[in-house]
């Protein structure tokens, strides 16, 4: 490791022959220097990264939060990174991070395969993911039961009446919004009397929970919408046809963003318990570092609950 740090720090130190080789072999692995954990050593201060696939959208916002909260009760600074779920922007990032001291880095990923992990991984710094869970034998991660989740607001519909549930949906392709749908049938296969539909939204926004209500021919008496911003936008598509929410149709969002709050009807959503993540993935980053060879990797996985507003009937109405 000697040769390696003066070819790299000190080439004068060492002959031409050998440190092509090193630079050869450097090259291959895609090797960056970390100095973060020298900085660990010394008692330097160090920061953390935190790369997010969108940092205007309040839900990643919440995570960075609890990141902040955690890194700097610890004593360390939180890099924000804004990644736009992008595999070449995230490598970019992380060569940046490692190059600036960083002495590890939560990623929060929206439609991450295993072998991207891996480069990421691969890279020679700890990393931590959140809001995905993923198996301890693999790295540390921290993230919410959305299987639960999904169940918990179908149950909820059809304890208030709901028979003919649709949910609304994004693409399958996000782990996210997959377990939500499988937490949804789950739900429905209790009741018998009880069908489920699915309705998937190409973008989980506003104007495209709008667009679906306006194109709903037969309305159900039930919609789980497994974002709030989704379910926001189809509540005001609905009362745009005078529709009636909730005596016509009851509407659960998931994620008890800020605009959950607001509108003329206000959401009965699923609650995550988003600036724990945040702060549960510092922490393991933080012990991958610090403990070493007595770390152990950990998959922390959180409970949702439900938020009760104006979008579904309260059960004295059944």
């Amino acid at each position: 490791m000697s040769t390696v740090s003066n070819v790299l720090n000190r080439p004068e130190r060492v002959n031409a022959q050998t440190a092509e080789r090193v630079r050869n072999a450097v090259a291959a692995l895609d090797y960056v220097p970390h100095p973060g954990a020298a900085g660990l050593r010394t008692g330097h201060s160090s920061s953390i990264g935190l790369v997010l696939p969108d940092v205007a959208n309040s839900f990643y916002a919440r995570i960075a939060r609890g990141a902040a909260e955690a890194a700097y009760t610890h004593g360390y600074a939180l890099v924000l990174c804004h990644s736009g779920d992008q595999p070449e922007r995230e490598q970019g990032y992380f060569t940046m991070l490692v190059e600036q001291r960083a002495v590890g880095v939560v990623v929060v990923p929206l439609s991450a395969d295993p072998s991207r992990l891996t480069r990421l991984r691969d890279r020679g710094i700890p990393l931590v993911l959140a809001d995905r869970a993923m198996p301890d034998r693999d790295g540390c991660s921290a993230s919410v039961d959305d299987i639960a989740g999904g169940r918990i607001a179908v149950q909820h519909l059809l304890d208030r009446g709901a028979r003919d549930v649709l949910v609304v949906n994004g693409e399958r392709g996000i782990r996210q919004c997959a377990d939500r749908f499988q937490g949804a049938r789950q739900a429905v296969r209790s009741r018998r009397e009880a069908t489920l539909d699915q309705v998937v939204a190409e973008e989980m926004t506003v104007a495209y929970g709008t667009k679906i209500a306006d194109q709903l021919e037969d309305l159900p008496d039930g919609v789980f919408c497994t974002n709030d911003f989704l379910a926001a936008g189809l509540c005001r598509g609905l009362a745009d046809r005078g529709v009636r929410i909730p005596e016509d149709v009851q509407v659960v969002g998931y994620g008890d963003l800020d605009i959950a709050g607001f509108g003329a009807t206000t959401l009965t959503t699923v609650r995550q318990p988003v600036e724990d993540l945040g702060r549960a993935a510092v922490e393991m980053v933080l012990d991958e570092i610090e403990a070493r060879a007595e770390h152990t990797h950990e998959t922390r996985v959180f409970a949702p609950d439900l938020v009760l507003r104006d979008s579904t009937r309260p059960p004295t109405d059944l």
